[in-house]
Protein backbone atom coordinates (compact mmCIF):
# COMPACT_ATOMS: atom_id res chain seq x y z
CA UNK A 1 0.00 0.00 0.00
CA UNK A 2 1.28 3.19 -0.85
CA UNK A 3 1.69 6.28 1.36
CA UNK A 4 -1.06 8.21 0.00
CA UNK A 5 -3.59 5.34 1.14
CA UNK A 6 -2.24 4.80 4.59
CA UNK A 7 -4.65 5.98 7.16
CA UNK A 8 -4.62 10.09 7.96
CA UNK A 9 -3.31 10.83 11.36
CA UNK A 10 -5.52 14.04 12.98
CA UNK A 11 -4.24 16.07 15.41
CA UNK A 12 -5.88 18.71 18.14
CA UNK A 13 -3.61 22.08 17.41
CA UNK A 14 -2.15 23.33 14.12
CA UNK A 15 1.96 23.09 13.98
CA UNK A 16 3.67 26.48 12.56
CA UNK A 17 4.46 24.17 9.29
CA UNK A 18 0.73 24.04 8.76
CA UNK A 19 -0.38 27.43 9.68
CA UNK A 20 2.22 28.48 7.29
CA UNK A 21 1.21 26.43 4.72
CA UNK A 22 -2.58 28.71 5.01
CA UNK A 23 -1.18 31.95 4.44
CA UNK A 24 -0.80 32.32 0.41
CA UNK A 25 -3.54 34.28 -1.23
CA UNK A 26 -3.30 32.22 -4.02
CA UNK A 27 -4.28 28.51 -2.91
CA UNK A 28 -7.73 26.32 -3.33
CA UNK A 29 -9.34 27.47 0.58
CA UNK A 30 -13.19 25.41 0.82
CA UNK A 31 -15.40 25.93 3.76
CA UNK A 32 -18.01 23.12 4.45
CA UNK A 33 -20.76 23.69 6.36
CA UNK A 34 -24.04 21.99 6.63
CA UNK A 35 -27.09 23.07 5.15
CA UNK A 36 -30.66 23.31 6.48
CA UNK A 37 -31.25 19.58 5.68
CA UNK A 38 -28.38 18.34 7.41
CA UNK A 39 -26.19 17.62 3.74
CA UNK A 40 -22.92 18.98 3.82
CA UNK A 41 -22.63 22.93 1.76
CA UNK A 42 -19.16 23.92 0.03
CA UNK A 43 -17.88 27.21 -0.31
CA UNK A 44 -14.93 28.57 -2.00
CA UNK A 45 -13.46 31.41 0.90
CA UNK A 46 -10.17 32.79 -0.62
CA UNK A 47 -9.83 35.31 2.74
CA UNK A 48 -9.05 31.87 4.93
CA UNK A 49 -5.86 31.10 6.90
CA UNK A 50 -5.13 29.77 10.91
CA UNK A 51 -3.62 32.57 12.44
CA UNK A 52 -2.20 30.06 15.96
CA UNK A 53 -2.01 26.83 16.90
CA UNK A 54 -6.10 26.66 17.85
CA UNK A 55 -7.80 29.58 15.88
CA UNK A 56 -8.52 29.58 11.89
CA UNK A 57 -10.49 32.75 10.69
CA UNK A 58 -12.04 33.82 7.18
CA UNK A 59 -13.53 36.21 5.60
CA UNK A 60 -16.70 37.73 4.63
CA UNK A 61 -17.19 40.28 1.29
CA UNK A 62 -20.77 38.51 0.06
CA UNK A 63 -23.32 37.32 1.85
CA UNK A 64 -23.80 33.72 0.90
CA UNK A 65 -26.06 31.02 2.23
CA UNK A 66 -22.73 29.80 3.85
CA UNK A 67 -22.67 32.83 6.37
CA UNK A 68 -26.35 31.51 7.41
CA UNK A 69 -25.10 27.84 8.17
CA UNK A 70 -22.36 28.49 10.07
CA UNK A 71 -24.10 30.61 12.71
CA UNK A 72 -26.75 27.75 12.95
CA UNK A 73 -25.03 24.96 12.68
CA UNK A 74 -21.43 25.22 14.14
CA UNK A 75 -19.73 22.61 12.90
CA UNK A 76 -17.33 22.70 9.65
CA UNK A 77 -14.71 21.37 7.44
CA UNK A 78 -11.87 23.29 5.67
CA UNK A 79 -9.52 22.43 2.99
CA UNK A 80 -6.15 24.11 1.63
CA UNK A 81 -4.61 22.81 -1.21
CA UNK A 82 -2.22 24.34 -3.63
CA UNK A 83 -3.13 25.60 -6.62
CA UNK A 84 0.24 24.20 -8.60
CA UNK A 85 1.65 20.47 -8.54
CA UNK A 86 3.30 18.82 -6.71
CA UNK A 87 -0.55 19.29 -5.07
CA UNK A 88 -0.32 19.30 -1.29
CA UNK A 89 -3.52 19.45 1.02
CA UNK A 90 -4.42 19.93 4.60
CA UNK A 91 -7.89 18.75 6.14
CA UNK A 92 -9.64 20.63 9.54
CA UNK A 93 -12.54 20.17 11.39
CA UNK A 94 -12.87 23.75 13.14
CA UNK A 95 -16.35 25.01 15.28
CA UNK A 96 -17.25 28.88 14.53
CA UNK A 97 -16.87 31.11 17.90
CA UNK A 98 -18.19 34.54 16.51
CA UNK A 99 -17.45 37.63 13.97
CA UNK A 100 -16.04 40.56 13.95
CA UNK A 101 -16.37 44.08 12.03
CA UNK A 102 -12.98 45.25 12.47
CA UNK A 103 -9.49 44.22 13.25
CA UNK A 104 -5.95 43.28 12.16
CA UNK A 105 -7.49 40.22 10.48
CA UNK A 106 -9.60 41.93 8.36
CA UNK A 107 -7.11 44.48 6.98
CA UNK A 108 -5.10 41.81 6.58
CA UNK A 109 -7.74 40.61 4.12
CA UNK A 110 -8.03 43.67 2.64
CA UNK A 111 -4.27 43.90 1.30
CA UNK A 112 -4.05 40.80 -0.01
CA UNK A 113 -3.42 40.15 -3.41
CA UNK A 114 -6.72 38.90 -4.03
CA UNK A 115 -9.13 42.34 -2.47
CA UNK A 116 -6.18 45.05 -2.60
CA UNK A 117 -7.18 46.75 -5.62
CA UNK A 118 -11.24 46.10 -5.30
CA UNK A 119 -12.57 49.62 -4.31
CA UNK A 120 -16.28 48.56 -3.96
CA UNK A 121 -15.73 45.36 -2.57
CA UNK A 122 -14.00 44.74 0.94
CA UNK A 123 -13.92 41.74 3.11
CA UNK A 124 -16.44 43.33 6.05
CA UNK A 125 -16.31 40.70 8.30
CA UNK A 126 -14.51 38.10 10.03
CA UNK A 127 -15.71 34.58 10.99
CA UNK A 128 -13.44 33.12 13.94
CA UNK A 129 -13.37 29.75 14.29
CA UNK A 130 -11.99 27.20 16.88
CA UNK A 131 -9.63 24.17 15.70
CA UNK A 132 -11.02 20.97 16.71
CA UNK A 133 -8.48 18.78 15.01
CA UNK A 134 -6.53 19.13 12.17
CA UNK A 135 -4.02 16.96 9.53
CA UNK A 136 -0.51 17.54 8.73
CA UNK A 137 0.30 18.39 5.09
CA UNK A 138 -0.30 16.14 3.25
CA UNK A 139 0.25 15.11 -0.79
CA UNK A 140 -1.60 14.75 -3.07
CA UNK A 141 0.38 12.47 -6.18
CA UNK A 142 -0.25 12.90 -9.79
CA UNK A 143 0.36 9.34 -10.45
CA UNK A 144 -2.34 8.30 -8.72
CA UNK A 145 -4.69 11.14 -10.43
CA UNK A 146 -3.48 10.15 -14.23
CA UNK A 147 -4.54 6.19 -12.38
CA UNK A 148 -8.25 6.98 -11.48
CA UNK A 149 -8.20 9.55 -14.72
CA UNK A 150 -7.68 6.39 -16.60
CA UNK A 151 -10.12 4.47 -14.75
CA UNK A 152 -12.86 7.05 -15.17
CA UNK A 153 -12.31 6.54 -18.97
CA UNK A 154 -12.65 2.41 -19.11
CA UNK A 155 -15.60 2.53 -17.02
CA UNK A 156 -17.77 5.44 -16.46
CA UNK A 157 -19.73 4.78 -19.89
CA UNK A 158 -21.00 1.50 -17.68
CA UNK A 159 -22.27 3.54 -14.63
CA UNK A 160 -25.05 5.56 -16.61
CA UNK A 161 -28.38 5.90 -15.35
CA UNK A 162 -31.56 5.34 -17.46
CA UNK A 163 -32.95 8.91 -16.40
CA UNK A 164 -34.26 10.90 -19.29
CA UNK A 165 -33.64 14.41 -17.73
CA UNK A 166 -30.57 16.01 -17.42
CA UNK A 167 -29.72 17.33 -14.29
CA UNK A 168 -26.76 19.01 -15.13
CA UNK A 169 -26.81 22.12 -17.46
CA UNK A 170 -24.27 22.85 -20.02
CA UNK A 171 -21.70 24.17 -17.85
CA UNK A 172 -22.05 21.60 -15.06
CA UNK A 173 -21.89 18.80 -17.49
CA UNK A 174 -18.66 20.28 -19.06
CA UNK A 175 -17.33 21.62 -15.63
CA UNK A 176 -17.61 17.87 -14.27
CA UNK A 177 -16.03 15.94 -18.01
CA UNK A 178 -13.59 17.79 -18.10
CA UNK A 179 -10.03 15.74 -17.85
CA UNK A 180 -8.63 17.83 -15.45
CA UNK A 181 -10.38 19.90 -13.44
CA UNK A 182 -10.83 20.96 -9.03
CA UNK A 183 -13.47 18.31 -7.29
CA UNK A 184 -13.44 17.66 -3.58
CA UNK A 185 -16.32 15.58 -1.91
CA UNK A 186 -17.51 16.58 1.64
CA UNK A 187 -19.55 14.24 3.36
CA UNK A 188 -20.88 14.62 7.54
CA UNK A 189 -18.19 12.24 9.66
CA UNK A 190 -20.58 10.28 11.28
CA UNK A 191 -18.76 9.74 14.34
CA UNK A 192 -18.58 13.44 15.67
CA UNK A 193 -20.57 15.39 13.01
CA UNK A 194 -18.11 17.47 10.89
CA UNK A 195 -18.11 17.58 7.65
CA UNK A 196 -14.78 16.02 6.18
CA UNK A 197 -13.30 17.48 2.46
CA UNK A 198 -11.70 14.73 0.50
CA UNK A 199 -9.67 16.48 -2.58
CA UNK A 200 -10.53 13.86 -5.52
CA UNK A 201 -9.27 14.90 -9.14
CA UNK A 202 -10.18 11.81 -10.76
CA UNK A 203 -14.08 12.19 -9.86
CA UNK A 204 -15.82 12.80 -13.62
CA UNK A 205 -19.87 12.81 -14.76
CA UNK A 206 -21.35 9.53 -15.87
CA UNK A 207 -24.10 11.34 -17.34
CA UNK A 208 -26.15 13.91 -16.54
CA UNK A 209 -27.34 12.31 -13.36
CA UNK A 210 -25.07 10.51 -11.52
CA UNK A 211 -20.81 11.82 -11.06
CA UNK A 212 -18.34 8.63 -10.17
CA UNK A 213 -14.84 8.00 -9.25
CA UNK A 214 -12.45 5.09 -8.85
CA UNK A 215 -10.16 5.30 -5.10
CA UNK A 216 -7.49 5.25 -6.92
CA UNK A 217 -5.62 8.01 -4.32
CA UNK A 218 -6.40 8.48 -0.92
CA UNK A 219 -8.28 5.45 -0.59
CA UNK A 220 -7.90 5.04 2.99
CA UNK A 221 -9.81 8.43 3.26
CA UNK A 222 -12.55 7.64 0.08
CA UNK A 223 -13.80 4.40 1.94
CA UNK A 224 -14.86 5.89 4.97
CA UNK A 225 -17.66 7.74 3.39
CA UNK A 226 -20.86 5.79 4.44
CA UNK A 227 -22.98 4.33 1.77
CA UNK A 228 -26.36 6.20 1.35
CA UNK A 229 -24.31 9.12 2.97
CA UNK A 230 -25.08 12.63 1.91
CA UNK A 231 -22.60 13.97 -0.22
CA UNK A 232 -21.63 17.67 -1.52
CA UNK A 233 -19.17 17.65 -4.51
CA UNK A 234 -17.28 21.18 -5.55
CA UNK A 235 -16.11 21.25 -8.98
CA UNK A 236 -14.30 24.17 -10.56
CA UNK A 237 -12.22 24.83 -13.78
CA UNK A 238 -9.14 26.98 -14.38
CA UNK A 239 -11.54 29.41 -15.77
CA UNK A 240 -12.84 29.90 -11.87
CA UNK A 241 -16.34 28.61 -12.49
CA UNK A 242 -17.63 26.15 -10.15
CA UNK A 243 -20.91 24.31 -9.27
CA UNK A 244 -21.86 22.27 -6.01
CA UNK A 245 -23.87 19.29 -6.28
CA UNK A 246 -25.09 17.81 -4.04
CA UNK A 247 -26.72 14.03 -3.67
CA UNK A 248 -26.58 10.35 -1.88
CA UNK A 249 -23.43 8.21 -2.01
CA UNK A 250 -24.49 4.86 -3.46
CA UNK A 251 -21.02 3.13 -2.36
CA UNK A 252 -18.44 0.86 -4.45
CA UNK A 253 -19.35 -1.51 -7.58
CA UNK A 254 -17.68 -2.81 -10.22
CA UNK A 255 -18.75 -1.19 -14.02
CA UNK A 256 -16.59 -2.48 -16.86
CA UNK A 257 -15.01 -4.40 -14.27
CA UNK A 258 -13.57 -1.12 -12.42
CA UNK A 259 -14.40 -0.39 -9.24
CA UNK A 260 -16.14 3.12 -8.96
CA UNK A 261 -17.88 5.22 -6.19
CA UNK A 262 -21.23 6.74 -7.89
CA UNK A 263 -22.95 9.79 -6.29
CA UNK A 264 -26.81 10.04 -7.74
CA UNK A 265 -27.39 13.88 -8.31
CA UNK A 266 -30.33 15.47 -6.21
CA UNK A 267 -29.60 19.30 -6.00
CA UNK A 268 -27.37 21.34 -8.06
CA UNK A 269 -26.55 25.26 -6.37
CA UNK A 270 -24.26 27.45 -8.68
CA UNK A 271 -22.02 30.54 -7.00
CA UNK A 272 -21.04 31.76 -9.99
CA UNK A 273 -22.79 34.80 -11.68
CA UNK A 274 -25.46 35.02 -13.94
CA UNK A 275 -27.29 33.11 -11.70
CA UNK A 276 -26.46 32.13 -8.18
CA UNK A 277 -28.22 29.66 -6.03
CA UNK A 278 -30.14 26.29 -6.84
CA UNK A 279 -30.64 25.37 -10.25
CA UNK A 280 -31.41 22.48 -9.76
CA UNK A 281 -34.39 21.11 -9.25
CA UNK A 282 -36.07 24.24 -10.23
CA UNK A 283 -37.52 26.28 -7.77
CA UNK A 284 -41.65 26.94 -8.45
CA UNK A 285 -42.60 29.99 -7.86
CA UNK A 286 -46.22 31.38 -7.81
CA UNK A 287 -47.50 33.83 -10.95
CA UNK A 288 -47.66 36.88 -11.02
CA UNK A 289 -50.42 38.93 -10.16
CA UNK A 290 -51.57 41.61 -12.54
CA UNK A 291 -55.15 42.01 -10.82
CA UNK A 292 -56.46 42.49 -7.29
CA UNK A 293 -60.56 41.83 -6.29
CA UNK A 294 -61.91 43.11 -3.12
Amino acid sequence: MGKNNKAVQWESEANEETMLFTQPDIMLKLVSTIDDKERPHITMISSNRIISNNKLVWGAFVEGLSKKYVKERPKQGILYMTAEMPFKFVQLKVNFSHTSKEGPDLEHFNKSQLMRYFTYVRTHTAYYNNIVTTTSIRDLPLFGIVKGILKNLIAKGGAKTKLSEKRLNVIGYKLFRDMIAVRVISYIDPNDGYPIMIPVIQLQAADHNRLVFPPSILKQDLIKIPVNAKVAVFGMNFDFVYQVVKGTFLGYKKYRGVKLGAIDIEEIYNSCPPVTGIIYPKIETRPKVGEFTL
